[in-house]
């Protein structure tokens, strides 16, 4: 069987991608598969990890305001469709599998001239444009919330998941340790950057804190009891695991990520996105702690760190767990139906 993964920009929509590969690839040894991303996304050197193969295009943000960039678009869009023509052509795909990132929609519009299905996993509780503009021709559609069929018009396709994971997250061990981890996101976060170099003073009297600050945002100064990385890859999962708590964006791959490892939590999601009915919907099953970014000080987020959160096991309890398998069972069981 040939797959192709497709997504990036950045890496919420590549780890569960990841993820999935992993099942399909312990069912089927000779499974070829192709990441197609983007030119200059962190995705490039996430996959290089897993010795897939990868292709770019280019690809562009479609937005629902008003935007000089948006006139680009159409130039952009007919350029990345006959990419997208090019490697159909080329590596004849059995399969195009999708998370919901703008890298998908005309590679998943030129696969209509094929015979190639289409697999939609929507990670977030809203569906999103890319798979909006995607949804009509999916064959399969995976959602991790309940509450998200509901957005789907043809309910048949849709299957609830819950969590989709790297197996890596299996492999650490339960060593906690008083860590603090601070997560800003597959790219980083300057206003969280921002908030934890105002706070430092106050975090390390109680904590060791762990900062991953993003590429090219490594923050210029140091401070006893304190570590900071850019980004984390290897180690990622040890880290997480060995945390007490984290302060972390609410992207998809985050939140089940902390859900599955039952960690306690404060999130402050980005705002005017997607990650804020995430993080309202995790809030109010009181599986974290949750931070407004427009509102949020120094003073307010010592405070919060300071409380005696004790929400893990709640976080844990919200989501469905390991979708990776469910996803890669249903695709071979439809194969050979």
């Amino acid at each position: 069987m040939k797959v192709f993964l497709t997504g990036g920009g950045t890496l919420g929509s590549v780890s569960p991608l990841i993820g999935i590969y992993q099942k399909l690839k312990e069912k089927d040894n000779n499974l070829v598969t192709f990441f197609i991303g983007t030119k200059s996304g962190p995705e490039k050197e996430f996959v290089k990890q897993y010795c897939v193969k990868y292709e770019s295009i280019v690809s562009t943000k479609y937005r629902r305001y008003s935007s000089l960039k948006s006139f680009l678009i159409p130039g952009l869009l007919f350029i990345s469709f006959w990419q997208s023509l090019f490697l159909l052509i080329k590596h004849k795909p059995d399969w195009i599998i999708g998370a919901g990132s703008f890298v998908q929609v005309p590679l998943i519009w030129a696969s209509k001239f094929f015979k190639t299905k289409v697999v939609l996993y929507q990670s977030d509780l809203k569906k999103g444009l890319a798979n909006k503009l995607n949804e009509k021709q999916a064959d399969l559609i995976f959602v991790t919330f309940p509450e998200s069929k509901k957005y789907f018009k043809n309910l048949n396709k849709v299957q609830v998941v819950g969590t989709v994971l790297r197996s890596e997250i299996n492999e650490v061990n339960n060593n906690e340790e008083n860590i603090l981890l601070v997560l800003g996101g597959g790219t980083g976060a300057t206003s969280i950057n921002n908030l934890i170099k105002e706070s430092i003073c106050e975090l390390t009297k109680d904590f060791k804190v762990i900062h991953v600050t993003g590429q090219g945002k490594k923050l210029d100064f140091k401070h006893d009891n304190y570590e900071q990385y850019e980004i984390l890859l290897d180690d990622y999962y040890e880290k997480l695991n060995q945390a007490k708590l984290i302060i972390s964006r609410a992207g998809l791959s985050s939140i089940m990520e902390l859900s599955y490892l039952a960690k306690n939590s404060i999130l402050i999601p980005l705002p005017r996105s997607s990650q804020v009915d995430n993080a309202k919907y995790i809030c109010f099953k009181k599986g974290a702690v949750c931070l407004e970014q427009d509102e949020l000080n120094s003073n307010k987020l010592i405070k919060a760190v300071k409380r005696n959160i004790n929400l893990g096991n709640e976080f844990n309890k919200i989501f469905k767990h390991q979708g990776e398998i469910i996803i890669a069972d249903t695709i071979y069981e439809f194969k050979r139906n």
